[in-house]
């Protein structure tokens, strides 16, 4: 009985120095022939083990590495780092996974990514195993794309600075002009001068045109600088019924034609969270866009306010000349006018900047309209509930 237990436990034992043969030649056969760097380093970091990949990837035979330390190719500047990981690994931390630069046998460096895990027998560590991967192609497409993002920065940061330098330049002559128009029809009132109401309707187009290069500076000025994140955004606890009161009394209390904003408000606490001036600076181009887009009606524009569904909701209502369906999806494109806007002054951006800092205000805008009916603007915003 004995001398059979003997030979069953050296047949046990020849069978599994076989498996473990078959094992370690199949693991042999996979490291022989794959792509990436397969190694196996002892305790101490030397190469036991390193696959031929490393002759197409770095120029090296196995034998010129094996017995020696990582160190011998690694970057000097990512020596530091590898050798933290190293001591991370071997304190049975288990396996890192990091980039460095491994120099080629013709001295050029070329990035990798390895990855290392710690290999046991018995349930103690006794070497690691690492895999390379040449990660040079990722890398250089990932520094164009860097470069790329820095150079549309520089660009952005250019035109912002070149759009505002062109605005305060052209400010000041602007002004000049306009206030010079001015000064001629206070000459030429009581002049009796015969030409008069023709010089007049002249020096009305003059001041006309100026403003309207002003507010189209003006509104490239406010989107160039959104663009380069130089938007002042300072958002508070605020009450949308006491901004709408204030822009109403503030803007359009006496309007020439005598029209005015009927407002409703359904609801007294209707509190958002947003930047107060992005806030007054939407309603009030809504709002303008009513009254211009509504002259001749002789109808006031309708303000309404309530809340509905967590949203603080106001609806701007004109009845004006209302926009043609095919445009309608377009006007919150740049510079784009509906096609019956022809003799009205305008930018096409109004309601472009009006969409962005009602986004930046975590809100969101809709227009409806109907030609010859009018148009209505409305502005969603999340409701505060204490």
């Amino acid at each position: 009985m004995e001398e059979e237990n003997r030979l069953l436990i050296e047949e046990n034992n020849r069978n599994k120095a076989i498996e473990l043969n078959e094992v370690k030649n199949t693991y042999r056969l996979l490291a022989d022939n794959i792509i990436d760097i397969v190694c196996l380093h002892n305790l101490y970091t030397k190469f036991q083990y390193v696959s031929p990949s490393v002759k197409n990837l770095l120029g090296y035979t196995p034998e010129d590495l094996i017995g020696t330390l990582p160190e011998k190719i690694v970057h000097p500047d990512d020596l530091e780092k590898l050798k933290n990981k190293f001591i991370s690994i071997i304190s049975s931390k288990g396996s890192f996974s990091e980039q460095l630069r491994l120099r080629h046998v013709d001295g050029e460096y070329f990035w990798f990514e390895t990855n290392a895990t710690l290999v046991y027998e018995n349930g103690k560590p006794v070497s690691f195993q690492s895999s390379t991967r040449d990660i040079t192609q990722r890398k250089k497409a990932e520094q164009i794309i860097e470069d790329t993002l820095i150079q549309e920065r520089q660009l952005n940061e250019l035109r912002t600075n070149l759009v505002s330098t062109i605005s305060h330049e052209f400010r000041t002559p602007m002004t000049t002009i306009r206030t010079s128009a001015e000064l001629i029809t206070m000459y030429l009132e009581g002049s009796g001068y015969n030409f008069n109401s023709q010089i007049e309707k002249r020096v009305q187009t003059i001041t006309k045109e100026i403003d309207r290069i002003v507010e189209l500076m003006d509104a490239v000025l406010t989107i160039s600088k959104d663009d380069a994140g130089k938007t002042s955004f300072n958002p508070v606890y605020c009450n949308l019924k006491e901004i709408c009161i204030d822009v109403i009394e503030t803007s359009y209390t006496h309007l020439k034609d005598n029209r005015t904003v009927e407002a409703v408000y359904d609801v007294d606490d209707a509190v958002i969270f947003a930047d107060i001036n992005l806030i007054k600076y939407s309603l009030f181009n809504v709002l303008n866009n009513a009254f211009k887009y509504s002259q001749g009606s002789n109808k006031n524009v309708r303000l309404h306010l309530y809340n509905i569904d967590n949203k603080v909701v106001v609806e701007v209502i004109d009845f004006g000349i209302g926009i043609p369906e095919e445009d309608q999806s377009k006007l919150f494109n740049t510079f784009y006018r509906a096609s019956n806007s022809n003799g009205i002054q305008g930018t096409g951006l109004g309601l472009y900047i009006i969409k962005m800092f009602t986004k930046k205000n975590s809100g969101k805008v809709k227009l409806e309209s109907k030609l010859g009916v009018g148009t209505k603007v409305t502005l969603k915003f999340p409701l505060i509930i204490p």
